[in-house]
Formats: structure tokens, C-alpha cells, sequence
């Protein structure tokens, strides 16, 4: 027993946890349901390998189903098609609503996974500073497009969202038969021989400042005027160099693939562009419909199921409450300390995964310090993982288990969450390397009653997040470490409602610190670009 113990306690869960939770759990089964179906209906896709081993999706036109792909239309009836390609991070499921849309405004899209990234089990490619770095894959897609008999392989347009926006503009200017360029919150130079045909740039009005600016030269260039006005067209389309800018309100950089209206401007556009009759609005994405739904089911789910893992778990006892702002300031403490450690090379490189192994590198170093000092302090937070050990690691291993089968359903219109064989590596490595933060901050922080329990952990969160900030900002963590924040903002408030329940009923910390490094790890080997 700790020598702080004060009382075990297995606590029941409220009765309204049980019925909110139980209603939750029925809301998230109808909504899995709803968005099984709608995955599977929509616009006619299938999903394919490019030359290369590229993996992709293919959209056509209409509701024929799998039926759409066996018999082409006549060659003067076939559509104009699209090379769809996404973000640093993100993957082709991410812009599946926007592909949707736009086959439903009569357009073949195909969109793939770029090296690193989803089921693509390339390495993410090294020298970023090539502008071409993507070229290959571009190559494989417009080459697939130009030779299948579904779509009109003389009418093709590249488009990318913020890295595959970069890769767009540069492929074509390196392609004389591209018909049409779309970048989205993106684009960065256009060093190839020929100029971007009907370049639209579009971007969010909550993008980064400088994006914007970039954005804006280069239009400005390629119009041959001093200075772009947002919402002008410039050039001719039916020539082939146009140009225009458009500022989209109310989204930022990640929402905007899922913006209607901007769906209606880039299809208006490549109306132009193709020559094409302008058709009406762009239909939406029912799934959007059944994501919001699954995800407010997460939000009833969690406390219960936190309450049932809590009830699995080894009972404890209730360590006494300290003070929050001298357990604050050790975790500030060690984060700043072992900043500087990481700010030039990480020592979890072996991970090979792209700015998560900066993330789990700071989290290692910080973790490791504050588990040293309490320690020191007579604190001895590797207790928390010897009551019961194996019980402890099996509810522990339960809970990971139905963190990942919860966001499954909703990963379809996200970002995939299935790991192939180098993910699953990183999940364990960054497991591992998580463990000890997790474990130091539970410690430091999950203490006391319930309420004051949570209190504090979200604080920690807080700090943990405003510390990335801080080093991002002074320039000691790299920019692109920022990427990682709208993923951990998400973990973090999922988790605390999980943790919250599994204290309430169990006071378990070390189930709580497992299941926090294992869902921070799962999200980073899904998400975070693979290196070789």
C-alpha cells in the first residue's frame, strides 16, 4: 500500500452516468450503422493502386455504383477528371468529403495517399525544400487518369490542399497538359517550364498571415499585376491563364476541405476552366451528418465507459490532495528543461515518424525528469503500476481497445486510424516513450476528490499544450510541431472524460497513465508522416 494511502475505493457509478452513457452507446451504434451505409453509397468510387504501390480512391460521376466503372461512356460524353491530393498529415479519407462534392458536379476525381502518409508505405520523402518531392506520385495519378477509358484523359486538373497544394502548383508547371490548377491554403513556388494553367488560389480566412501573402504573390505574378483584389478574376479562362484568389470566412487551415462554399468555388472554377455549363450548388456530405452524430455519442460514451474500466480495474487507495500550482510548476519545470534537449535533434529518431518523434522525444525527457525528482521527493510514482500489475495492464489494454474500435467509425471522413505494419511499430515505440510523462503527470496531478481531480488534469493539459506553443514561438521547437496541436487538443478532452471516470470508481491512476500514452501513441502512428 502507498504510504499516503488514506482509504481503497471502488465507487459506483451515478445512475444517470449509466443511463447517459447506455443512450450514448445506442446513439454511437446507429450512427456506426448510418455512416456504414452512406460509406458505401454517394457517388460511384473504388478504391485502387497506382503504378508504384500508390494507394487511392477513384470517384466518378453519379450513383451507379461499382457498375459505373464496367462500362465507360462514349468518348465524347466522359468527364473531365481531377487529381485530388491532400495535407502534411492528413490522408486521401480527409478529403473525401470534397471529392464527393465534386464528382456530384459531374467531375471523376482521384485522390491518393502521398508517400508517408495512410496506407502509402513509402517514406515520407526527404529534402522537402525539392519543390518536386511529390512529383512521382502526381505523375502516377495524371498518367492513370490519361489512360483509363472512364473519364476525358485531355481534361485533367491537379489540386492540393496546403502540402499537396505545393506539390500541385510545381507539377503543373512541369506538365503541358494540365488543364487546370486548384491550391488550397497552399502554394509555394512555380520553378518549372510552363505556366500554371487557370491557377485558383484558395484559402481560409483563419490561414496563417504569411500563407496568405504567399498566396497572393504568386497569383499576382501569374496575373502580371502589382497586387491581387481577393474575389477577382483575372486572365481568360478559354485561354488558359487565368487567375484569381479567393478568402473563404469562417474556416482555417484544416476545416476548409470540409467547406461548402469552398466546394462551390473550386467547382465553379473548373466549370470555367472545362468549359462547362455551370451546374448548381454542390451537393453536401451526408456523413458529416453521422460524424456529428457519432461524435456527440463519444461525449456521453466515455464517463461510462470510464466507470466500467474503473469497476474492472484494481482498487486503490486515495492519495491526498497537494497543492496544484507547486504540482504545475514541476510540470512546467520539466517540460522547459528538457526543451532545449530536443530543439536541434531528437532522441527518439528511431521512431522514424515526422514531428510526432519530437513530440514523444520532449514528452520522454520531460517524463523522465519529473519521475526522477518525485522519487527523489519520496513520491515513488512507479507504485502506481504494482498494484495488481497484470490486472492493471489488462483493463488498461481493454481500454485501448474500445478507444480505437469508438473512433473507427467516424475515421472515414477524418483520417484513417488502421495501421499498416510501420505504424504499428511506431505505436508501440511511442507507447513506451509516452509512458513515463503520463505516468509523472497522473502522479502529480490526479489526486484528491473527483472534481478536484479533474481540475487539475485539465490544467496539466493546458500547460502541456501552452509549453508547445511557447517553444514553437521562441523558435526552440520546429513550426511544423504545431501540426501536432489540433491532434492532442482532441486526445486531451477526450481522454479527461474517460480518466474522469475511471477515477471516480477506481482511483486507478495506472490504468489512467497507460491508457493516456497508449491513445496519444495511437494517434501519432495514424496521423504523423512515416519516414524510412
Amino acid at each position: 500500500m502507498h504510504p499516503e494511502a488514506v482509504f481503497s475505493y471502488h465507487g459506483a457509478m451515478p445512475r444517470a452516468v449509466v443511463w447517459i452513457a447506455s443512450f450514448g452507446a445506442l446513439l454511437f451504434l446507429v450512427g456506426a450503422a448510418w455512416m456504414g451505409r452512406l460509406e458505401r453509397t454517394g457517388p460511384a468510387h473504388a478504391d485502387l493502386q497506382l503504378d508504384g504501390g500508390i494507394p487511392a480512391t477513384f470517384y466518378l460521376p453519379g450513383d451507379a455504383g461499382f457498375e459505373a466503372f464496367l462500362d465507360p461512356p462514349p468518348v465524347g460524353e466522359r468527364p473531365p477528371a481531377v487529381v485530388l491530393m491532400h495535407g502534411f498529415a492528413s490522408d486521401r479519407l480527409g478529403l473525401s468529403t470534397l471529392a464527393r462534392r465534386l464528382a456530384r458536379r459531374g467531375y471523376a476525381v482521384l485522390s491518393f495517399d502521398a508517400p508517408g502518409h495512410g496506407q502509402n508505405r513509402h517514406a515520407f520523402p526527404h529534402g522537402r525544400g525539392r519543390p518536386d518531392a511529390f512529383a512521382d506520385s502526381l505523375r502516377a495519378a495524371v498518367d492513370h487518369l490519361r489512360a483509363v477509358p472512364a473519364v476525358d484523359g485531355e481534361r485533367i486538373a491537379v489540386m492540393g490542399h496546403s502540402m499537396g497544394a505545393g506539390a500541385s502548383l510545381d507539377f503543373a508547371t512541369r506538365d503541358a497538359g494540365i488543364a487546370a490548377s486548384v491550391m488550397i491554403s497552399g502554394g509555394w513556388t512555380t520553378q518549372g517550364p510552363y505556366r500554371p494553367p487557370d491557377a485558383l488560389f484558395i484559402y481560409a480566412s483563419g490561414d496563417p498571415a504569411g500563407l496568405k501573402q504567399r498566396s497572393d504573390a504568386l497569383a499576382a505574378k501569374l496575373a502580371g499585376v502589382e497586387r491581387v483584389e481577393p474575389g477577382r478574376s483575372y486572365g481568360d479562362a478559354a485561354r488558359g491563364d487565368a487567375v484569381r484568389v479567393v478568402e473563404v470566412p469562417g474556416v482555417d487551415h484544416a476545416s476548409i476541405v470540409w467547406s461548402a462554399e469552398a466546394a462551390g468555388e473550386i467547382a465553379d472554377w473548373l466549370d470555367a476552366a472545362f468549359g462547362r455549363e455551370r451546374g448548381g450548388d454542390v451537393a453536401g456530405d451526408p456523413r458529416q451528418g453521422a460524424a456529428l452524430l457519432i461524435a456527440f455519442s463519444l461525449l456521453l460514451v466515455l464517463p461510462g465507459l470510464g466507470g466500467l474500466l474503473g469497476r474492472l480495474a484494481p482498487a486503490v487507495p486515495e492519495r491526498p490532495a497537494r497543492g496544484i500550482a507547486v504540482s504545475v510548476a514541476w510540470l512546467v519545470g520539466a517540460l522547459f528543461v528538457s526543451m532545449p534537449l530536443v530543439s536541434v535533434e531528437t532522441p527518439t529518431a528511431v521512431l522514424s515518424v515526422e514531428v510526432g518523434d519530437v513530440v514523444v522525444g520532449h514528452f520522454l525527457l520531460a517524463g523522465l525528469a519529473l519521475l526522477a525528482a518525485l522519487a527523489l521527493r519520496g513520491d515513488a510514482p512507479l507504485a502506481l503500476l504494482r498494484v495488481a500489475p497484470a490486472r492493471t495492464l489488462a483493463v488498461a489494454a481493454l481500454g485501448v481497445v474500445a478507444v480505437y474500435a469508438l473512433l473507427l467509425p467516424i475515421s472515414v471522413v477524418v483520417h484513417r486510424m488502421t495501421l499498416t505494419p510501420e505504424r504499428g511499430l511506431v505505436f508501440l515505440g511511442a507507447s513506451v516513450g509516452l509512458l513515463p510523462l503520463s505516468l509523472a503527470q497522473q502522479a502529480l496531478l490526479r489526486r484528491g476528490a473527483p472534481l478536484r481531480s479533474a481540475l487539475a488534469s485539465a490544467l496539466g493539459r493546458a500547460v502541456v499544450l501552452a509549453t508547445l506553443l511557447l517553444g514553437v514561438a521562441s523558435g526552440v521547437l520546429s513550426f511544423v510541431v504545431v501540426l501536432m496541436l489540433p491532434s492532442l487538443v482532441l486526445v486531451f478532452v477526450l481522454f479527461e472524460l474517460l480518466a474522469d471516470g475511471i477515477y471516480a470508481t477506481s482511483r486507478n491512476v495506472g490504468v489512467i497513465a497507460v491508457i493516456d500514452a497508449a491513445w496519444l501513441a495511437l494517434v501519432i502512428a495514424a496521423v504523423m508522416p512515416v519516414r524510412a
